[in-house]
């Protein structure tokens, strides 16, 4: 676990761990009305450890209502570990005309296409689109969660939302690119304060 400084946050992980699976099942896999799918993960060692788990997140009720979710997990050295908060990530779907869809854990062809073309000319970091929800406006609005990598000697990656715009007539382009940080909005209030 590779941590930038002495009780910061690691670096995003895409591939859990034998233990962050653990720590994942146990506390937010154990939760029952909405199912949680683990994307990535962050750690930060801090009495005990604290995890940042990405995931994807589907409801039981009707209508649906599939977002994108931080799960906050802390596992003290001693002692039952608990969660500890939640943040939502990206749109939350609206279920109204002109509002967010639900959040589509598959990428379509259509999303794909639309996406490879806004990205085509970006260099310097690979993005790889993990889901996406959409918005019918004059044209559609589209918010992809990626993997991004940076291609760097030594490459790194993090999950990234590419917010992206299809008019009715044109290219599609892109919005704006936002990274996704570990840090929990408690944590991100006080450090700008």
């Amino acid at each position: 676990m590779e941590q930038n400084i002495l009780g910061g946050w690691s670096k995003w992980n895409f591939a859990p761990t034998h233990e962050a699976a653990r720590v994942f099942e146990d506390s937010v896999g154990k939760l029952l009305g909405v199912k949680y799918k683990l994307v990535a993960f962050a750690s930060q060692l801090v009495n005990g450890t604290n995890y940042a788990f990405l995931c994807e997140a589907e409801t039981a009720t009707l209508p649906g209502s599939d977002y994108i979710v931080i799960a906050y997990v802390h596992q003290p050295i001693k002692g039952v570990l608990h969660i500890t908060g939640f943040k939502p990530v990206g749109p939350k779907p609206a279920h109204i005309p002109g509002g967010w869809q639900n959040w589509q854990f598959a990428v379509t062809g259509r999303a794909k296409s639309v996406f490879d073309e806004a990205l085509k000319h970006l260099h310097g970091v690979k993005y790889k689109p993990l889901a996406f929800a959409e918005q019918l406006v004059a044209g559609t609005n589209y918010c992809f969660l990626t993997e991004a990598t940076a291609v760097v000697e030594k490459p790194f990656s993090y999950p990234a939302l590419v917010f992206i715009y299809q008019p009715l007539y044109g290219p599609p382009h892109i919005e704006s690119i936002q990274r996704i940080s570990p840090v929990s909005a408690q944590i991100a209030e006080t450090e700008e304060a």
